[in-house]
């Protein structure tokens, strides 16, 4: 009985092992920048190439470094904010592959209440998930009309559709966030948006979201099979750019997964431009991405939230890109 017990604990375990090395875990959200691996799984580009995708949904990009590190899953689109956090951590169970897209204008800082200006929330409280995109947007809003957001006032840190909820009650003035959850803020009655992150200068010098979308995979996985992560990226990346090659498609597709109203989705899709794996390397420069990091460190460093600026070039595969 011993020996059959044993045996059988050896091929359930040899089981569970193919049925993680078959299958590709993609660490995702409702959040628009997702869709590439919404069309390549219903577009059937993952199969086509000899790859199984599975998309779980995550609570937050920290959450999803997380699972990268435990190899809980494989990939993952993720806020910078978040990223940059794990490296100024000196966390190496991750590499930064690239960025899909940038898609700034599908955030920004709403009040109600007749708040109409800025300047008016000083001393008001602002709901908004902290330690992302939209607290270094709101930051640097804030900064922009002369307010300091670590003094002037008060953040209430809740995530997603909670922002909503709680600006809707009256106990927050207004609540910065990004879609699909923006497009509720802006349906709220009186509602005033107050700003974008078009409005930031990060903006202004990047042309950039405060903290854009970056894609990151499981080091113990690419490690693992190198040359199999880099053909399963590229194979990605033709998703991306179906995105990028067939609009109306897309919208498509995108109102049937997330179940939003078809023209918010049209109007929060029109903000992307999706970035095909050529563009890769140009984005992943000092002009580009790794000088919008370093800036967008300094600002965590305002804020307390970083204590050192991460070295970004040791987390990606740059030699991918090399001609």
């Amino acid at each position: 009985m011993r020996i059959v017990a044993g045996l059988l604990l050896a091929l359930l375990s040899l089981g569970c092992g193919a049925q993680d090395d078959d299958t590709i875990v993609y660490a995702g959200s409702a959040w628009y920048g997702h869709a590439p691996v919404w069309v390549g799984i219903q577009k059937g580009i993952f199969k086509k190439h000899g790859f199984r995708v599975e998309e779980r949904k995550f609570g937050s990009s920290s959450d999803r470094i997380n699972a990268l590190e435990a190899d809980n899953a494989q990939f993952a689109s993720l806020g910078e904010v978040a990223m940059l956090t794990a490296m100024s951590r000196d966390r190496r169970g991750f590499y930064w592959i690239g960025c899909q897209n940038i898609a700034p204008g599908n955030e920004g800082l709403v009040a109600v209440g007749g708040i109409t200006s800025i300047a008016d929330l000083k001393g008001k409280k602002i709901a908004l998930q902290r330690i992302t995109s939209i607290h270094l947007t709101v930051a640097l809003l804030l900064e922009e009309a002369g307010l300091d957001i670590t003094k002037d006032v008060t953040v209430v840190n809740v995530t997603d559709s909670t922002v909503v909820d709680i600006v809707r009650r009256g106990d927050a003035a207004a609540g910065g966030m990004w879609e699909p959850y923006y497009t509720d803020l802006r349906e709220l009655d009186g509602a005033t948006v107050l700003g974008t992150d078009k409005d930031t200068s990060i903006y202004k010098r990047f042309q950039t979201m405060s903290g854009p979308d970056v894609i990151c995979a499981s080091k113990a996985w690419v490690d693992k099979d190198p040359a199999r992560a880099k053909r399963f990226f590229e194979a990605y990346w033709e998703a991306v750019a179906w995105c990028k090659a067939h609009p109306t498609e897309l919208l498509d597709l995108v109102v049937a997964h997330i179940g939003k109203e078809r023209v918010a989705v049209e109007i929060a899709l029109k903000n992307f431009q999706w970035l095909t794996w050529d563009e890769q390397r140009d984005m992943l420069s000092n002009d580009r991405m790794f000088g919008q990091a370093q800036v967008a460190s300094e600002l965590l460093q305002r804020l307390g939230q970083l204590e050192s600026i991460p070295e970004f070039k040791n987390w990606t595969r740059l030699d991918w890109f090399q001609q």
